[in-house]
């Protein structure tokens, strides 16, 4: 991955998202609704039968301050994605809030709340999420 160049804004956001959304699904192991029978069972399969996994924001990613930021994203299957949310957005933020915990859903909150304009050294964010995923796959060492 080249990050020194003439990198565009639109390009290394891509290259965060990508990498957020690897670490993202490493770090969660799956949905994050799983476990939670009032969510209903995950769904949405590819054709070779592989649950489709995808990164849910938390809070929008056009606050620059959290876009790439792993504690605002949870990784989702499709169905809890796309149909559970939309049509249960109460119980869906009561199973965020319990599965997160009170310290990062304050966290959240504080985020939300913060409306002062962030800037971001866009490349720096991607060379400290490479860096935390290869911790998170690195090998535990005795």
């Amino acid at each position: 991955m080249r990050l020194v160049g003439h990198s565009t804004t639109l390009e290394l956001k891509k290259a965060i998202q990508g990498i957020l959304r690897a670490l993202v699904i490493a770090r969660d192991r799956g949905c994050i609704l799983r476990n939670y029978p009032e969510a209903g069972n995950c769904g949405g399969y590819r054709k070779d039968g592989e649950l489709i996994l995808q990164c849910e924001h938390l809070l929008t990613r056009s606050n620059s301050a959290t876009f790439g930021d792993p504690r605002n994203v949870v990784c989702l299957c499709r169905n809890h994605h796309v149909f559970f949310k939309p049509q249960h957005g109460k119980l869906y933020w009561e199973l965020i809030r319990k599965h997160i915990g009170e310290k990062l859903w304050n966290w959240l909150k504080r985020c939300e709340e913060d409306t002062t304009p962030h800037k971001v050294d866009w490349k720096m964010e991607l060379i400290a999420l490479k860096q935390e995923f290869d911790q998170l796959e690195a090998p535990i060492k005795k």
